[in-house]
């Protein structure tokens, strides 16, 4: 981040690695690859996940499920968690569990100043919003 900072140039990231907008690349720049950060840890008594940003939908199941949990994700097992969660998040199991994003607790953010910070309802809350933060449609 700093030296692409200092030296003006355009940063790309690319997560899972199925990025059809094409903004996990870009010319003359810098692109940070996390494909290979697919660390995950299902907590099943909290009911959490900690999952980094590398991951695909289907290695997220294949372990959730062994716990008996499930997020809404892609319809694509090999659609990246981090793209389509920040993207929003539409997938099979919407319509009872919402939008990936609306499930996402907190994230760890590394922001243009190289500063890595935690984001979630409760710090760096300008980072983050959920469902609490969002109005009512009733």
């Amino acid at each position: 981040m700093n030296f692409a900072r200092d030296n003006a140039l355009p940063i790309a990231v690319r997560g899972g690695a199925h990025n059809v907008s094409g903004r996990a690349t870009c010319t003359d720049g810098i692109v940070i690859d996390l494909t290979e950060m697919k660390g995950i840890r299902v907590d099943p008594v909290a009911r959490t996940v900690r999952a980094e940003p590398g991951l695909r939908w289907g290695e997220f199941d294949r372990e959730t499920q062994a716990f008996g949990l499930a997020t809404t994700g892609g319809t694509v097992g090999d659609t990246g968690i981090a793209g389509l969660t920040l993207g929003g998040g539409f997938g099979w199991l919407g319509g009872r569990l919402g939008m990936t994003v609306d499930n996402l607790i907190g994230a760890d953010v590394v922001l243009a100043t190289g500063k890595l910070v935690h984001a979630s309802a409760h710090e760096n809350t300008d980072l983050f919003s959920n469902n609490s933060a969002r109005p009512s449609s009733t």
